[in-house]
């Protein structure tokens, strides 16, 4: 089903030509009545010739009511743009039009209203101005029915080219993601809360749990409607009435957004393609203040231009908005920029989650062209640079791209290895990946880090692995798929607590030697009683904790390797044979003192060995 939204200058008819095709008066307010000015968004459908129903969006003329109308025409399919014979092109059409072109309406039917109450002579004219007006935009070309509401003369015609015209529309699009605007909120006793929009993407089914963004409140859909007929699946494209359960009224509004859960992130900055109005009065400067609405949303934003100090009249770049609050919108929407009285700028969002960006920098710009205009290879790698490492799901989500899409691209990325596995062994499903240059660069990182760890410490064995995970900012099987992959590829080295670069020797000097031999005679002769005062070069004791010679305990004491070795098997056999040991028992099994004999009792706790159950300890039990 495709949605119809109407455009023009107030008082050029769209609300009775609707009423005249539909039999449905569109203006549902009061005040609206009583005035005969559409204020806000009114909603009808139509069967046309075909056989094809189709939903039609009514929305204000007027200047005041401009923000409303932008709330109504968002995901629209075709404009059906309203043009009064008897006073031809008019502010409000020149608006309407900009915006419909800068949202890319790309399809289009010129309604030449009040017909009847014109010569032909002046009609001709009239279209020769529309056909004049709309060549430099998106609904250049589109067909011109002259009609009546009031004689009805010309609506067969008029039905016939929305049929034509609907003929040539591509499929709606279904990205698998239920997304749908909310534009009205409302209750309806017996019922509760109902919400109206625009259903873009997805499908929505009765029973279903879905989020209204942004927010993260959670519902249930109790119930849907399409043209005042229950349905238990709304489809993309369709006007779709929403009855949620969980959610009273009050916590919604327009512009926010029905989805369903884990991938539409509301977002306070996003990366564009901007374009300016040409018929705007003024350039458009860096930093500038306006109200972007997009989707049914309306936000003030602050403009970031990336290539200049401004942008002029129907000039183009790219630019960074910098939101107020923030909006439930995704990659690929377009948007509408606003001042307080004119139609500024607009165009399409390619990133809803960037960084901040450097003015003026090539290779930003080059990356958001490829999310603008590559494909899906490109599209997909470009947001993994922009994120990596990065697991799957969020890749997914970021990506935004149907689901059969994306799996089939980070397939074949993968085979051509521009995407790289980084799960611990490779796993056939990978949950973190990076980009081929990604890897090179954690690669990079990572002998960079351990040279300079034992370029100031020499003496250690290379550089811890988790200190060399933390400020890789990895996850921890991410960090053991790069450990394995860079000890494959003879980048590294590893042993059980530290990485090294590839054949490098740890070289003492004499004075060091000579520091060591003096060390360890010290501590061997000191057996179990060792002087806890003993002060050494930490990066000496380093070394030689690494090697085993020597074991450091809490409060400075230090043993020997061997000593430690003995007194591990002088407890443990008698935890063996009684099933337990005190402090008091194991300082006189061990002839040491109190503290030392502490120490070594939480040492072996710490290693796994034992536990302490009260005032005791005992082995732990081995699987």
């Amino acid at each position: 089903m495709y949605v119809i939204g109407t455009a023009g200058h107030v008082d050029h008819g769209k609300s009775s030509l609707v009423n005249a095709l539909t039999g449905i008066d569109p203006d549902r307010l009061e005040e609206e009545k009583a005035r005969g000015l559409t204020i806000d968004l009114g909603f009808a459908w139509l069967t046309l010739p075909s056989g094809r129903e189709i939903s039609i969006v009514d929305v204000p003329g007027h200047e005041r009511f401009i923000k409303n109308m932008l709330a109504g025409v968002g995901g629209i399919d075709l404009a059906l743009f309203v043009i009064a014979a008897d006073e031809g092109v008019m502010p409000q059409t020149r608006e309407h039009l900009a915006i419909l072109d800068l949202l890319q309406v790309q399809h289009g039917i010129i309604a030449l209203t009040k017909s009847d109450l014109v010569e032909p002579d002046w009609i001709e004219l009239v279209e020769a101005d529309v056909q004049e007006l709309l060549a430099p935009t998106t609904l250049s070309g589109s067909p011109i029915v002259r009609c009546s509401a009031v004689t009805r003369d010309g609506l067969e015609n008029l039905t016939a080219a929305l049929d034509d015209a609907l003929d040539a529309l591509p499929p709606v699009r279904n990205i698998g993601r239920a997304r749908l605007p909310i534009d009205r909120v409302f209750t309806i006793s017996g019922f509760g809360t109902v919400v109206t929009g625009t259903l873009v993407d997805g499908i929505l089914n009765v029973g279903d749990q879905v989020v209204v963004e942004p927010g993260s409140r959670v519902a249930r859909i109790r119930g849907l409607q399409n043209h005042n007929r229950k349905v238990d699946q709304a489809e993309p494209g369709t006007r779709t009435a929403v009855n949620l359960s969980g959610l009273s009224p009050d916590e919604l509004s327009r512009g926010m957004v029905v989805t369903s859960a884990g991938w539409l992130q509301p977002t306070v900055s996003m990366d564009v393609r901007l374009r300016a109005v040409g018929a705007a009065a003024r350039p458009l400067r860096h930093n500038t203040t306006l109200t972007l609405h997009t989707g049914a949303a309306e936000v003030t934003t602050r403009v970031r231009l990336l290539e200049g100090d401004e942008l002029e009249p129907g000039g183009e770049q790219w630019a960074q908005l910098r939101l107020e609050n923030p909006v439930a919108a995704a990659r690929g929407d377009f948007f509408v920029l606003r001042s307080s009285e004119d139609t500024v700028a607009g165009g399409r969002i390619v990133d809803t989650r960037p960084r901040r960006h450097k003015r003026n920098e090539h290779e930003t710009l080059q990356a958001l062209e490829r999310l603008l205009e590559g494909s899906p290879d490109d599209a997909l790698l470009t947001v993994l640079q922009r994120l990596e490492p990065v697991s799957v799901s969020d890749l997914r989500r970021r990506s935004e791209m149907e689901t059969a899409t994306f799996d089939e691209v980070l397939k074949r990325q993968l085979v051509d290895g521009a995407v790289v596995i980084l799960d611990e062994a490779g796993l056939s499903e990978p949950s973190i990946v990076t980009s081929a240059a990604g890897f090179e660069a954690l690669a990079s990182k990572t002998s960079a880090l351990i040279e300079d760890y034992v370029a100031e410490h020499p003496l250690r064995p290379g550089l811890p692995k988790e200190e060399l995970r933390s400020r890789l900012s990895l996850p921890t099987r991410a960090f053991g798929g790069l450990e394995q992959s860079l000890i494959a590829e003879k980048r590294i080295t590893a042993q059980d607590r530290t990485v090294d670069l590839p054949g490098r020797e740890i070289v003492l000097t004499a004075q060091q030697r000579a520091e060591i031999d003096a060390l360890l005679a010290r501590l061997r002769e000191a057996g179990t009683r060792p002087d806890a005062g003993d002060r050494i070069d930490v990066e000496i004791a380093a070394y030689l904790e690494a090697r085993g010679d020597l074991v450091k305990l809490a409060d400075g004491v230090l043993l020997a390797g061997e000593t430690h070795t003995q007194m591990l098997k002088d407890v443990r056999s008698a935890l063996v044979a009684e099933g337990e040991i005190t402090l008091a028992a194991a300082r006189d099994l061990l002839g040491t003192s109190r503290k030392i004999a502490q120490a070594f009792l939480e040492d072996m706790d710490q290693r796994q060995i034992t536990r302490r159950v009260g005032d005791v300890r005992v082995l732990r039990q081995t699987r």
